[in-house]
């Protein structure tokens, strides 16, 4: 239940006339309508303001995918105009823009060196470019559909790149090389996402099969160790965090679910928003996660207990998210085509 601020000076006025001159009536009056903003509206009225929202840039469509950088200077964003941005986070201006993908950028992610960032495309293929320069240094081609999701190796040499599509593969590419090393072969529907573990040892996808499958990073493997189910709609996203205790996942209908790796025992359930969740990131401390959906909602979730620390309302569609590493900065791919920044005051 919400009222409206001038409901409340509506109500407010009309008490304190009815009982002027009664100044224990109105301390009393008072105290309830503390305790009922607190009971009717919790965290309603400071997470709004607890983060400032700035749009500050656009593409020409929808954007799809946000990826924000080890040191958390830059963030690089995708989308449906076949174009890759890259934006300073501390000016909160547009550096550079990459072209060279002949379809939608479905997805991108910064190697763990940050010397590199690969990118994922209707074109059906998987492209690696120059950070620095903006230059394209390789085209990864042998998905047959489109690929929806791209995920570098997080260690220094950055060596591998995995990705996902439509086709129902997961692929691991030696990007020095410019070769496929292996492909992955379980899930039954099309592959919409992949993620590494920080630690190195795992990768994780997921599918419209609404199965998640967790693989071994060594070569020669090409069984799924585990399988991960729970989900009731398509899973859209999964990641790992950065100590790679945790898996988050989201799906179709707005459910998020955190699994304690590498058991693959599910932790718990949080039904998170009322549209799909396509995007999800873990903060620093391995347990903050940050959802946005379709409902146009962005919300901090405290993964250790499911409980629900900021709620924002960006007022548009929300594709992609991603934070920087305390979480004092979330920034928003969205489907009029903006970034937007909220910053913590």
């Amino acid at each position: 239940m919400r009222f409206k601020p001038n409901y409340w000076y509506i109500f407010l006025s009309f008490a304190i006339e009815t009982t002027s001159g009664d100044s224990h009536t109105l301390k009393n009056i008072r105290l309830i309508l503390i305790l009922f903003l607190a009971i009717a509206l919790p965290g309603a009225m400071f997470a709004q303001n607890n983060y400032k929202m700035t749009v500050v840039g656009k593409h020409d469509d929808e954007v799809l995918g946000v990826f924000v950088n080890e040191d958390d200077s830059k963030v690089a964003t995708c989308s449906l105009d076949e174009s890759i941005k890259i934006w300073s986070i501390p000016q909160k201006k547009e550096i550079k823009t990459m072209t060279g993908h002949l379809g939608s950028v479905n997805n991108l992610s910064f190697s763990g060196n940050d010397k590199l960032l690969a990118s994922g495309s209707n074109d059906y293929t998987v492209r690696i470019w120059d950070v620095s320069t903006g230059e394209q240094k390789k085209v990864l081609r042998g998905h047959t559909d489109q690929v929806i999701g791209v995920y570098f190796s997080q260690d220094d040499n950055s060596t591998f790149v995995a990705s996902t599509s439509f086709d129902k593969t997961v692929k691991l590419w030696d990007i020095e090389l410019g070769t496929e090393v292996k492909t992955l072969r379980a899930h039954t529907e099309p592959t919409n996402n992949v993620a590494y573990s920080y630690d190195g040892k795992y990768l994780a996808s997921c599918s419209d099969d609404k199965a998640i499958y967790i693989w071994s990073t060594d070569i020669t493997t090409k069984e799924p160790i585990k399988m991960l189910l729970g989900h009731e709609a398509p899973v859209l996203t999964v990641l790992f965090n950065f100590d790679s205790s945790k898996l988050v996942s989201s799906d179709q209908d707005g459910t998020v679910k955190v699994w304690s790796m590498p058991s693959g025992q599910l932790e718990r359930t949080i039904k998170a928003h009322t549209e799909l969740v396509q995007d999800v990131s873990f903060a620093e401390d391995n347990k903050t996660i940050v959802t946005a959906s379709l409902d146009g909602k962005v919300k901090l979730w405290d993964s250790d207990s499911g409980k629900k620390l900021m709620e924002f309302d960006a007022g548009v569609e929300i594709w992609s998210v991603d934070l920087i590493s305390d979480a004092s900065v979330i920034i928003l791919g969205c489907a009029d085509g903006t970034v937007r920044f909220l910053t913590k005051s």
